[in-house]
């Protein structure tokens, strides 16, 4: 008899488990990073240095901004450092070998922070928004120490 029970609970959960994981999948899809629709008018940058331009001009302005206790216009800026960081992934051939590896997994953390400052400030979390920036200014000098000399500036 338990064992059943057991099997009927198994076979309950598994199918639960099969219906609801779609659904859950869509909803998160929906969502995803790089997926979502931009609230703001965006253009990226033409090259690198023009996306790290404006990656370090809008982190201090962000930094600025979050001073004052603004935090609502950091939501726009969020959304042009990810086009900024999309450039750099795409664009920078130049770096080659463990370089490459490198710049590679510290872009991917940067625009993991940089998406969840854009959460955090869409949602006027002022907390929030300050650890990511921290995140994003601890990995710029990484970021930058893997390009040639002379790449980004």
């Amino acid at each position: 008899m338990k064992t059943q029970r057991f099997g009927l609970a198994a076979v309950v959960a598994a199918v639960a488990l099969a219906l609801g994981t779609p659904a859950l999948a869509q909803k998160k899809d929906n969502h995803a990073h790089g997926k979502e629709e931009r609230h703001f008018k965006v253009t990226p940058p033409a090259d690198i240095k023009a996306a790290w331009t404006l990656i370090t001009t809008k982190t201090a302005e962000a930094t600025k901004l979050l001073a004052e206790k603004k935090v609502e216009p950091i939501h726009e800026i969020g959304e042009h450092l990810e086009a900024a960081v999309h450039v750099l992934e795409e664009k920078s051939t130049m770096v080659t070998g463990d370089k490459k590896t490198r710049l590679t997994s510290a872009l991917k953390q940067l625009d993991k922070a940089i998406d969840d400052l854009h959460h955090a400030a869409e949602e006027k979390d002022a907390g929030r928004v300050g650890v990511e920036l921290k995140k994003i200014q601890g990995l710029l000098p990484l970021v930058e120490s893997q390009y040639p000399a002379g790449a980004l500036k």
